[in-house]
């Protein structure tokens, strides 16, 4: 998903049609400016907006903090009804390529998190687009088990002794610790046992393989919630599979980073409007999913070392592979 522009975007429309201005309409162009100038968050969207056209000439100064706020209020509760009816459709070929993934024995596991309360809803929404067949097959979680951006070293853990399981849930001998961890918390739509854990992945190399798939892909602004290395390390330590051969596919630059530290190889494949943006800790860029951008065949080419498997015509949105 696109939930940056596909979904939060004609969330807020929809809010600010609600209230009567219908005079409001963010494109696309227009959403992605918001997201420069502003940060990120929804609040922070709808003030950056106003004081860039100016605000509604009946709203007096001191209004505006608790307008801004009921917007915001509306918007989320937009973006939950489109959720529910399935309305923000799947990137185009993405389905093809977890498919391929799943297919090929890979583990495929999708983390969902978005800047609003409706992980779950995201989350349930993904299945249900993925069908019957391929949504079973994949394991998917939420950023609500990752701990809050804001929490402090001395903040109370959510469950006991969160960060002993959290370092001994990063080594791969330690995998009941890291099932207790993420069963503790939530997980949404989590398969059984992952099938084909120990497939090669159609590397012809014995290995299993694991496909991680961060929709951020799917949220603006990032997530409210921290996304560390050990976090990541331990949902991978679920999946029986090595980090080193799994790949995570994100669009944002702290998922990246998280995995490129847990010892994950990072694949960026940025929202719309953001292709041009820097992405230093990405091993490859592409700029879509499906023939001549990302595949699995491609993304697995990739792990196996093969870099000439993303390399792409540079006007035409391939991919380009780099090198360390």
């Amino acid at each position: 998903m696109d939930i940056s522009l596909d979904g939060h975007r004609v969330a807020f429309n929809r809010a600010f049609h609600s209230i009567g201005m219908d005079c409001v309409s963010w494109t696309p162009p227009i959403y992605n400016d918001l997201l420069g100038i502003s940060d990120g968050t929804g609040e922070g969207l709808v003030t950056a907006y106003y004081s860039t056209v100016g605000w509604p000439m009946m709203l007096a100064t001191s209004d505006r903090p608790g307008f801004v706020k009921k917007v915001h209020q509306l918007k989320e509760k937009e973006l939950v009804k489109l959720l529910q009816k399935d309305e923000v459709p799947l990137r185009q070929d993405v389905k093809q390529v977890l498919g391929d993934a799943v297919a090929a024995g890979a583990v495929v596991s999708l983390l969902c998190g978005t800047q609003c309360t409706t992980a779950e809803e995201l989350a349930a929404s993904c299945v249900r687009l993925l069908g019957p067949e391929l949504g079973g097959a994949v394991r998917v979680f939420t950023f609500a088990l990752a701990p809050p951006a804001d929490a402090d070293a001395e903040d109370e853990a959510p469950t006991p002794m969160l960060s002993q399981m959290l370092s001994a849930a990063a080594g791969d001998l330690k995998q009941r610790a890291a099932m207790q961890l993420v069963c503790r918390w939530k997980s949404v739509g989590a398969g059984d046992e992952p099938s084909g854990a120990a497939a090669d992945g159609g590397g012809g190399q014995g290995l299993p393989v694991g496909l991680g798939v961060d929709p951020s892909i799917m949220a603006a602004g990032g997530s409210q919630k921290r996304i560390t290395p050990e976090f990541l390390s331990a949902l991978v330590a679920t999946t029986s599979v090595p980090t080193a051969r799994t790949v995570v596919v994100a669009a944002s630059n702290s998922m990246l980073s998280a995995g490129e530290a847990a010892g994950l190889f990072p694949v960026v494949v940025p929202r719309k409007f953001a292709l041009q943006g820097s992405f230093p800790a990405a091993r490859a860029k592409f700029g879509g999913f499906g023939a001549g951008l990302a595949t699995w065949p491609r993304l697995l080419a990739l792990l196996n070392g093969g870099g000439s498997g993303a390399t792409g015509g540079a006007g035409g949105g391939g991919g380009k592979a780099y090198r360390r």
